[in-house]
């Protein structure tokens, strides 16, 4: 074998790992840039590349989250939400971000009373809410106070596409990941 050939062969495998390693990123071992807090709780979501990260202060009902989704694009629409009434869709308080016509990067709550996502107010307070775009993953940060003894919920998850400045339809495929993006959170683990 030639060098030449030996050096393009080593630079192929040494590619493959790195993005190996790249794809096989968990919460734990994720370091959040741009002076963003550390969180002392994490969890890997089962579906659609994305992560859950979390400080919860009992004393104040105050939880601080990190919502993060991987492998998206500026013409798609995140949100993370917790439903207090059930295991659904319905009901849930979401937070949901995408990039709008201006090219910002725009952050919002919406209480989840049907299919479509608009803004308005939770059932619970919700501060310090931002989010960004960077290297192909969007994420959602913000302070929110629940009620006393809310602990375990159940969260949601979703992204799809925009339509225009508007969430889009996400897939609703009888196998789509989308209909799978719902667990049970223990804010205390």
């Amino acid at each position: 074998m030639s060098k030449a050939f030996k050096a393009f062969l080593f630079s192929c495998i040494l590619f493959s790992l790195c993005v190996s390693i790249s794809y096989a990123q968990t919460c734990k071992s994720y370091t959040f840039t741009s002076n963003r807090a550390s969180y002392n709780s994490c969890q890997d979501l089962p579906v659609l590349n994305s992560y859950l990260h979390w400080n919860y202060d009992q004393s104040t009902n105050k939880v601080d989250i990190a919502f993060r989704h991987n492998g998206t694009s500026t013409s798609r629409w995140i949100s993370w939400a917790i439903n207090p009434q059930g295991a659904k869709m319905i009901g849930s308080q979401a937070l949901v971000a995408h990039q709008n016509s201006s090219g910002l990067i725009h952050a919002y709550t919406a209480p989840l009373t049907g299919y479509a996502v608009s803004e308005g107010s939770l059932s619970f307070a919700v501060s310090n809410l931002t989010a960004t775009f960077e290297n192909s993953e969007m994420s959602i940060f913000a302070t929110l106070t629940l009620p006393s003894g809310m602990t375990n919920v159940t969260q949601v998850w979703q992204e799809g596409p925009l339509n225009g400045n508007t969430p889009g339809q996400h897939d609703t495929g009888s196998n789509a990941a989308n209909m799978r993006s719902m667990s049970s959170l223990n804010l205390l683990d």
